[in-house]
């Protein structure tokens, strides 16, 4: 494990997959790698070049988030402590070891106390990562220092999401990589927006909030714990603050069950790819983009569609080159001119 992690904080991807299919072997086939570390290290093995730069960004957040260094023992307690609070204390059926687990693999305060209001992060970047690691990023040092938002959707693209402080009413489009799977138009979030190069993005998923919440972060962003903490109090099951951090993967912030349909969904558009009945499988048709971006980015649709790809195929991928994000739009003609050579 601590060798994987090493390779990882020099940027070096085949070295790191190398040493996990040689222990995996030794394992008696137990599953010791998590799936979503392995899937992260494919697509950067998989796609390359293709990688956008703020991928790579995600990329070092991940790792900052499974580091084990002695340094990080106490902001893993502090944390821990934040994330209970949030949630009212410790869970009294549950024994207090196994809430401290799901804590540390299934709370979205966790990760954001032990990233960023602890500085998990900038210890990652200042002490592990290399310079070749963070040479690759999109202005990951700013990212650092980015603060909790409040914001409300206003409305959706292909390619961008619109929000809106509630506040100010400041408006910020960020890159569209399925946040808004899970929140309605109008509705409210709290998370970080992050730059890039190029524009926004939320640095993970962001959460759907009651807008009491979002207006509260708003105002006084360093108190969100407690803007959370006071609305899990009046009604818990309003927050989804225990998703699983790994249900989301790299390079969509669609949960990896709803990938799934987004699997469906691709195959469908593939043979019919003028069908109008695509647009009854999602409740706004803007997310289609980013949800077959989400498959086609998984590491086994990779590798079927670079093995064989039919005419019909290429033609209903090109359909869609110009409204998915990247990396799906250059993986998209990728392939479209990897086969047209080959034929």
């Amino acid at each position: 494990m601590f060798a994987v992690n090493d390779a990882e904080a020099r940027g070096d991807v085949k070295a790191a997959l190398g040493i996990i299919h040689r222990t995996s072997e030794q394992l008696d086939k137990e599953q010791f790698w998590h799936p979503s570390r392995l899937e992260r290290l494919e697509q950067m093995s998989l796609l390359g070049v293709l990688m956008p730069r703020w991928a790579h960004s995600r990329w070092i957040v991940a790792q900052a988030m499974q580091g084990t260094h002695p340094r990080n023992q106490w902001r893993m307690a502090k944390a821990i402590n934040a994330a209970l609070e949030v949630r009212g204390g410790p869970d009294p059926v549950r024994d207090r070891e196994a809430d401290r687990i799901q804590i540390l693999d299934r709370d979205w305060v966790y990760r954001q106390t032990f990233l960023y209001d602890l500085g998990g992060l900038e210890a990652f970047l200042r002490h592990n990562a290399s310079g070749d690691l963070v040479a690759g990023a999109d202005r990951i040092w700013e990212w650092v220092g980015a603060s909790m938002r409040g914001v409300r959707l206003l409305g959706r693209e292909p390619r961008h999401l619109l929000w809106e402080d509630p506040a100010t009413g400041e408006q910020v489009r960020t890159i569209n990589l399925g946040a808004g799977m899970l929140i309605e138009d109008g509705e409210c979030a709290i998370g970080r927006i992050v730059p890039l190069a190029s524009g926004w993005m939320f640095e993970t998923a962001p959460l759907r909030v009651p807008d009491e919440v979002a207006y509260a972060v708003a105002d006084e962003p360093d108190r969100w714990t407690e803007a959370l903490r006071d609305a899990c109090a009046q009604d818990p099951s309003e927050i989804w603050i225990r998703r699983g951090l790994r249900d989301y993967g790299l390079l969509t912030d669609i949960p990896h069950a709803l990938v799934n349909l987004a699997m469906d969904a691709g195959l469908h558009a593939f043979h019919h790819p003028d069908d109008q009945e695509l647009a009854e499988l999602f409740t706004h048709p803007a997310d289609y983009p980013a949800c077959l971006a989400a498959w086609l980015v998984r590491p086994e649709t990779i590798g079927a569609l670079r093995t064989g790809l039919p005419p019909e195929g290429r033609a209903a991928l090109v359909g869609f080159a110009d409204v998915v994000q990247e990396p799906a739009a250059g993986l998209i003609r990728d392939l479209v001119d990897h086969h047209e050579e080959a034929a």
